[in-house]
């Protein structure tokens, strides 16, 4: 112990004796010193504390500091402090700055996310656009070239003699006419904004006759064993824009011949639900649909990525053509598909009194 060690602890040992401590006068004084302490505690050490001590307690929302200062050396008395650390004059002058630059960083932070998701959405557009334009040129090049290998073969005249190829080229003419119109047709009915804006021309026939002849428009592919057939054991009438009704049903035949495997049975049911509701269902053996894929089945240019990789023809549209048309007739299409063993389309069209 140093000789002015010793001389500090007397001074203090004998202020301590002469005006006994008052924590209200030191807050009284560090209240005059623009200080508010948080509280103002006295203990007593087991040895003796020579130097007064700081402690800050590092917090981003409520930075205190403690300060420990011997006040009776020899008895081991000391007064804690304990008191909040004010912001710095310059930080409270420039809060606002600071509150208005980090709300610029975040607007600029938002906007930069923005642009870029922005620019993936463009990206996935125009790849969308690109693959849809590849798929309609390859989809249209295929009755092009048949109808302009029908126009040939009807300018030869000893060709033309024969009966029988020219009964098979005519067919096929029709065939490939009626492909290029239904194309044409989704292309138009899908620009609609709004399913009431088709326009529908409606009456009464047979649904029966209407599935037969879906059926008999269906081209089969040469390496596929498919068959079809109507489950219903009666006829019913039913009143719908046929046209638009055969669009559905044959767009339905034409998927469900699409995705299956070398042999596909394809089951067509009608029936009349109460409510005056038309019940039809298109149900098959296929391949059926991928989990991750059946939420996007209805939408406009979308193939799965498995009919990508296969190579299997198509635009996109079918599903979600169906869906507008059937919508346009006021009803619901719903489906329940698992992957491997089909899928079963199911329409309801509601049917009115009279005609429209």
């Amino acid at each position: 112990m140093g000789t002015s060690q010793l001389v500090e602890a007397l001074n203090r040992f004998t202020v301590d004796h002469q005006h006994p401590f008052q924590k209200e006068r030191l807050d009284s004084i560090l209240r005059s010193k623009g200080i508010t302490a948080q509280s103002i505690t006295t203990t007593k050490t087991d040895t003796m504390v020579w130097q007064p001590s700081m402690q800050p307690h590092t917090s981003i929302w409520q930075p205190v500091m403690t300060v420990s200062f011997p006040y009776d050396i020899f008895e081991g008395q000391q007064v804690v402090v304990k008191t909040a650390i004010s912001i710095s004059p310059v930080i409270r002058r420039m809060a606002y700055t600071l509150l208005i630059t980090v709300l610029l960083s975040l607007f600029l932070i938002f906007c930069l996310v923005y642009q870029i998701l922005t620019i993936r959405k463009q990206r996935h557009i125009e790849a969308i656009r690109q693959e849809f334009l590849h798929t309609m040129i390859h989809e249209l090049k295929r009755p092009i070239s048949t109808l302009k290998m029908c126009v040939s073969f009807m300018g030869n005249e000893r060709m033309m003699q024969d009966g029988e190829s020219k009964q098979r080229i005519l067919a096929s003419s029709h065939n490939e006419l009626d492909n290029l119109t239904s194309y044409f047709s989704k292309l138009r009915d899908i620009t609609f904004s709004d399913s009431t804006e088709i326009p529908l021309v409606k009456s009464r026939f047979s649904l029966r006759s209407l599935m037969e002849e879906c059926i008999g428009k269906q081209n089969i592919p040469s390496d596929k064993d498919v068959r079809m057939e109507i489950v219903a054991e009666d006829d019913l009438e039913i009143q719908a824009d046929r046209m638009h009704l055969s669009n559905i049903v044959c767009n339905l035949l034409e998927n469900a011949i699409k995705y299956s495997r070398e042999a596909v049975t394809i089951r067509i049911d009608f029936l009349m639900r109460e409510a005056g509701m038309v019940q039809i269902s298109v149900a098959d053996n296929g391949i059926g649909i991928a989990k991750a894929d059946q939420r996007y089945v209805f939408d406009k240019f979308y193939r799965s990525e498995s009919a990508k990789d296969q190579a299997i023809p198509g635009i996109g549209l079918g599903l979600s053509y169906v869906k507008l048309l059937v919508e346009a007739h006021g009803g619901t299409i719903t489906f329940e598909s698992i992957e491997g063993e089909g899928t079963t389309f199911t329409i309801l069209i509601p049917q009115t009194d009279g005609k429209d």
